[in-house]
């Protein structure tokens, strides 16, 4: 893990005006040595950020980029009480916070600039280049039973779908969830939800929630990801301010958090159905070693999948892995 440093956040927001910037003028903004900015822009291109360096002129971002701001960005939450951690590399946000679970009592929000090990659903790798994308882990505990937060997962997609919405303008396309923690956009998965439930002695549990959001990516490599993927970028063809919308989706998860406790899922269903890119679809599901194939019914108020055969047959599924069918 490492937290990221504030000349890295001053030298990107420096360099984002789009002019060169020479390296004793820099340092002078900075308050640091030369020796000090050739060591930060040689970390920026580590990490394979596009500077432009040329003899007598300096140093120029390629393409437009800014840094998530841990200042900022706290400033920007409604939910004040929020402890806000921005790191500049770490293995996972998700095992980044679970260090933090035992007698917790605070919600805590972690984000990244890239992860060298981030995950998905079933341990597969989550794609994470540098100041691109969002990462962002948020630990809450729940005064309740692990049995009582199935559906859990749903409910983080539906608030992070709300805060996208309520932020950028989309240009007509709506967002769309896929049993049971993809975001899609336009038929392309945008960003996914992995959540980790820690149950405690009391009766009472830690939750991590972990969000990856494709958000200002490109381009990819085909080995890095396997399937069709959207970005932010590509749909509204701008650039998004992280900062802004990651403070967006922490506030709306803790929102729609506090009524699935008072609630529970019954308050979520009739919103769902209305992102279910599955309902009424041909789908196959794999369930451990079972495959099953039918028609999605939509979920029953467990948050589980219903899926109907040939025959007429409904069979419920509380975990799997989802395929639509052509």
């Amino acid at each position: 893990m490492k937290r990221i440093s504030q000349n890295l956040v001053q030298l990107v927001a420096l360099l984002n005006d789009g002019h060169y910037h020479d390296g004793t003028s820099i340092g002078e903004q900075l308050n640091v040595s030369r020796a000090a900015v050739w060591k930060l822009i040689k970390k920026l291109e580590q990490y394979d950020v596009p500077i432009a360096s040329t003899k007598g002129k300096g140093y120029q971002l390629k393409k437009p980029l800014a840094l998530l701001d841990n200042k900022k960005l706290a400033s920007l939450l409604r939910h004040r009480s929020v402890k806000v951690e921005t790191l500049e590399k770490v293995a996972s946000t998700n095992d980044y916070l679970k260090q933090f679970t035992k007698d917790n009592d605070k919600i805590i929000a972690c984000m990244s600039e890239t992860q060298t090990k981030g995950k998905g659903r079933l341990q597969r790798q989550w794609h994470s280049p540098f100041g691109q994308n969002i990462y962002l882990s948020l630990l809450c505990p729940f005064e309740k039973d692990i049995s009582e937060l199935s559906g859990l997962s749903l409910v983080a997609g539906l608030a992070v779908c709300h805060a996208i919405e309520s932020t950028i303008d989309l240009r007509g396309n709506q967002l769309k969830m896929k049993w049971p923690n993809d975001i899609f956009i336009d038929g392309r998965k945008l960003g996914g939800i992995l959540i980790e439930i820690e149950a405690e002695s009391n009766g009472f549990c830690q939750v991590v929630i972990g969000v990856g959001l494709n958000v200002n990516m490109e381009k990819a490599l085909k080995r890095e990801i396997d399937q069709s993927w959207a970005s932010l970028l590509q749909m509204t063809e701008q650039y998004i301010d992280r900062n802004k919308l990651c403070a967006e989706i922490i506030d709306s998860i803790i929102d729609y958090f506090e009524r699935f406790s008072s609630k529970g899922l019954a308050e979520y269903k009739s919103e769902w159905q209305k992102r279910d890119c599955l309902s009424n679809k041909n789908i196959s599901v794999m369930s451990g070693n079972k495959k099953m194939t039918g028609a999605c019914i939509g979920i029953n108020n467990q948050g589980h999948l219903k899926i109907q055969d040939k025959s007429g047959k409904t069979s419920t599924l509380s975990s799997g892995d989802t395929t639509l069918l052509k």
